[in-house]
């Protein structure tokens, strides 16, 4: 029996000073065999029903009346509330996948800003200033040599709100040997060293 990743529609609804909000993250494609992209979406409003409709699109009142706004009452503390909600819920898709939060409110250039602020603490996030998105591979990435070697298990860190960049990037996942193999070729472990030697 083979093992089967089900990756589904994740969200997460949270209040900021009486206004809600909620992040949505949906699998997109495949964007290299294995490995999946992810929208991200956030949105302030008066409902839960408003913000689903205006994630999926629909045609009402509602999704109009919210379509110009970015962060309701509250500013720049909705989206940074909004930000630590991606942050956590980002431990939701598997390793190696990647996540996609793209400008596209009514205002885009005010929340390019808005997010570029925390890029200086996240330095791993990857930014298209062309398109405005911002995205973040889960490690390890999906080229990372281990692969070829190790069965690959995901964990969150103890921080789950930390970077992912230099030593903390090996802190989000644990290598394992295939199953049925007990021992290492000598090929195997120098490639091993390499790797150790150059992350370090």
């Amino acid at each position: 029996m083979s093992y089967r990743v089900c990756r589904k529609f994740t969200s997460s609804t949270f209040e900021v000073e009486g206004q809600l909000c909620k992040v949505f993250l949906e699998p997109m494609h495949e964007y290299r065999p294995g490995f999946y992209a992810w929208n991200v979406g956030f949105a302030v409003g008066k409902s839960t029903r408003q913000l689903n409709d205006w994630y999926w699109r629909r045609k009402n009142r509602r999704v109009r009346s919210l379509r110009h706004q970015m962060t309701g009452r509250n500013g720049i503390k909705a989206i940074r509330r909004g930000f630590e909600e991606v942050l956590r819920l980002r431990w939701c898709i598997e390793p190696g996948d990647v996540m996609v939060i793209d400008c596209t409110s009514g205002d885009p250039d005010r929340q390019f800003r808005a997010f570029s602020r925390w890029y200086r603490h996240h330095p791993e996030w990857i930014i298209d200033y062309e398109r405005r998105e911002f995205y973040w591979h889960r490690p390890p990435y999906a080229d990372d040599p281990a692969r070829k070697m190790f069965d690959i298990r995901g964990i969150i860190p103890s921080d789950p709100l930390a970077n992912t960049a230099g030593e903390n990037y090996f802190a989000a996942f644990r290598v394992e040997r295939p199953a049925g193999d007990n021992a290492l070729s000598n090929e195997q472990i120098t490639d091993l060293l390499n790797l150790v030697l150059t992350s370090g």
